[in-house]
């Protein structure tokens, strides 16, 4: 497994201004059929592991209360524990351009969700954020998770050129060319 280096300050607020976005759809899923799911990459690093590594030390804070509350239960580490959102919100769908398809449990207006619990249930914790469209940028901020009061102020905004942004969404979404074999069978 690559290891990828992604500095936080702990707990400080920073602005990160984001050259590049790029979301992919799974092929593994795409090739069954189905509509894949969109994995996001900014600067090239996959955004579970940014919200991972800044949910980090609170995942390991709640693990540790939950431990001295239930010894004997193993306390699952959260920190990150997400998957991504199925390529059915994705383009032409506008749900990454500020208007949201659906709105989870906990989700509040002018929020766009990014990435679902790692359990699949719609009504888990969700990765929220603002999402501001400009004719030349969509900018994301002010990150939270439904279910837990984690401060993710540590995330900062994501500023991306609006033109590569819209690309992405389009190209990961494409759907692949069907065959074009014109091969026939006549009966002998």
């Amino acid at each position: 497994m690559q290891s990828i280096d992604f500095q936080v300050p702990h707990l400080s607020t920073h602005r990160l201004e984001a050259s590049a976005i790029l979301v992919t759809a799974s092929k593994e899923t795409r090739a069954h059929g189905h509509p894949g799911l969109l994995n996001i990459e900014v600067d090239g690093v996959p955004l579970i592991e940014m919200v991972r590594r800044v949910e980090l030390p609170y995942a390991q804070a709640e693990q540790e209360q939950l431990a001295k509350e239930s010894p004997s239960e193993p306390a699952p580490l959260l920190a990150g524990d997400y998957m991504p959102l199925s390529a059915g919100f994705g383009w032409p769908d506008r749900h990454f351009l500020g208007e949201p398809k659906s709105l989870p449990r906990g989700g509040k207006e002018g929020e766009t969700v990014l990435l679902e619990c790692a359990c699949g249930m719609d009504d888990c914790s969700a990765l929220m954020t603002r999402i501001t469209v400009t004719a030349q940028t969509v900018t994301w901020s002010a990150f939270r998770n439904t279910f837990r009061d984690w401060d993710l102020s540590a995330l900062g905004t994501f500023t991306f050129s609006r033109p590569q942004y819209e690309e992405s969404l389009r190209t990961a979404t494409a759907r692949p060319p069907r065959s074009t074999s014109t091969t026939s069978v006549r009966p002998a």
